[in-house]
């Protein structure tokens, strides 16, 4: 007759060994957040934050990679995630659905109706539905990019921070990085874009003579956010150079500049 002593030693031995397989399964399948396969796609495809759309298109086994490594995180897995995990899996999840829809429609071409008649006719705005139609399966749910910036950026991290991030595939946008967004670097790379977009006369430039400032109107669409933050000029005081903040004041006068939907394609 076998021992109790030895029937319960087995069975410790069982769920250790158990417990060892799954971690070891759980360590294989972790998530890479480092983004390791969008860094090195973005390195390979992007340039002073243009993309070369026709080599992607031509050769798209390495954004299908990207794109079923994003789908294949779960709720659960994503439920256990930090805060800066979660925000750069959302920015790097808008950003690649973005040039998954110009690849899927690309080249792009005029549609009919009013956005033929006001955008470009390589604008992503051309793109029936662009914003609304479902881009991406994520967390079990197909999700579009308003529902990615709207639902889940805006809604969940209130950091107006993220309207320099995401890039919808136009020229008015903030610049696409040649990196990925990771959780270790996300503060640094947040405040890099705002410095970036501030740099860039098209959509930031201020008149000090006349105390105008000409303004992308990405601080028009999304004036809540701001306001939350105290506002346009409050914001914009901790990213410009410290001369121009002194004189940046709520009596500084704001222009709207023109946005540019043309695609952002090398």
């Amino acid at each position: 007759m076998i021992k109790r002593e030895n029937i319960k030693s087995r069975m410790l031995i069982s769920i250790g060994l158990t417990s060892i397989i799954l971690l070891l399964s759980s360590l294989a399948f972790a998530f890479d957040h480092t983004y390791s396969a969008l860094d090195q796609f973005l390195k390979r495809h992007v340039k002073d934050g243009l993309v070369d759309y026709s080599v992607i298109k031509k050769s798209p086994a390495d954004l299908e990679k990207i794109v079923h490594e994003l789908e294949g995180v779960t709720l659960k897995e994503y439920e256990i995630w930090s805060n800066p995990e979660r925000m750069a899996f959302w920015i790097n999840a808008y950003n690649i659905g973005a040039v998954k829809h110009v690849l899927d429609n690309y080249p792009l071409k005029k549609s009919f109706g009013l956005s033929a008649l006001r955008y470009p006719a390589n604008s992503i705005q051309q793109i029936p539905d662009v914003w609304n139609k479902p881009i991406l399966n994520l967390l079990g749910k197909n999700v579009s990019l308003n529902e990615i910036e709207n639902e889940r950026l805006r809604k969940e991290f209130k950091d107006p921070r993220i309207h320099f991030v995401i890039v919808c595939a136009s020229i008015g946008c903030p610049v696409l990085r040649e990196e990925a967004y990771s959780a270790e670097t996300l503060d640094g790379q947040l405040n890099e874009q705002i410095k970036e977009f501030a740099n860039t006369p098209s959509k930031f430039r201020y008149d000090a003579d006349k105390d105008i400032l000409f303004l992308s109107p990405i601080f028009k669409w999304f004036g809540e956010d701001f306001d939350k933050k105290g506002g346009v000029i409050s914001f914009l005081k901790d990213y410009v150079p410290s001369d121009m903040a002194s004189k940046l004041s709520n009596k500084t006068r704001i222009e709207w500049q023109d946005y540019d939907w043309n695609l952002n394609e090398l």
